[in-house]
């Protein structure tokens, strides 16, 4: 399974590039993410709780970041297994400066197995792409948050900062990735009402 695409943060490289690293703010914005933790150099383990169709199971994993080029990108290698099946992948991150904006390009390759993979390959496509949709905006809504914070001496007249956004629940993740398999199914003059239906079915049966 390939899955490649560009995000732009509305952010600074330098403050992108520390974001990516940070394992506090990565778990916060990350679908089912149940601990981030940092082990060693450039190495993190995690644990994933995520439901995909009628698959739902809890994943231990490890990532290690290697090719480091601060702050313009680096490669990640990922292992992860749970009773559901297993997945191991490996991505290429790039960032470029554009402004006070920051372009991600990312391309992966990933090998997915056991019961996670029956459940056919455009779900788990559409899946990845919803969990990196939902990833990158809740770190882009974070670091707009951060940058939203007055300098001292000004927090009085300054509005104050928005709050961060929470991550995503079930049902959201859900509904995004029932978007993704109605956009690569159906026809664009029918997509709007059969999206609301494949929405409705796909949390009907979920939740």
């Amino acid at each position: 399974m390939k899955v490649s695409g560009e995000y732009t943060f509305e952010a600074p490289r330098k403050m992108v590039w520390e974001a990516l690293q940070d394992p506090t703010m990565l778990t916060s914005v990350l679908p089912g993410c149940e601990k981030l933790e940092k082990i060693g150099d450039d190495e993190y383990e995690g644990a994933l709780n995520i439901k995909i169709g009628p698959v739902q199971g809890k994943f231990q994993g490890k990532i290690k970041l290697e090719d480091m080029e601060p702050p313009v990108g680096y490669t990640m290698q990922v292992n992860g297994r749970g009773a559901q099946g297993f997945v191991k992948a490996t991505a290429k991150l790039n960032l470029q400066e554009d402004g006070q904006r920051t372009q991600l390009s990312y391309d992966s390759d990933a090998q997915v197995g056991g019961r996670i993979a029956s459940v056919g390959q455009r779900l788990v496509d559409s899946s990845a792409k919803a969990v990196i949709k939902q990833s990158l905006d809740g770190l882009n809504g974070m670091l707009a948050a951060r940058l939203a914070v007055p300098e001292a001496g000004e927090a009085e007249a300054a509005p104050a900062a928005p709050a961060a956004p929470q991550p995503p629940s079930q049902a959201e993740f859900a509904a995004t990735i029932a978007k993704e398999v109605a956009k690569d199914l159906i026809p664009k003059p029918v997509l709007i009402g059969a999206v609301i239906l494949v929405i409705l079915a796909l949390l009907y049966f979920l939740l």
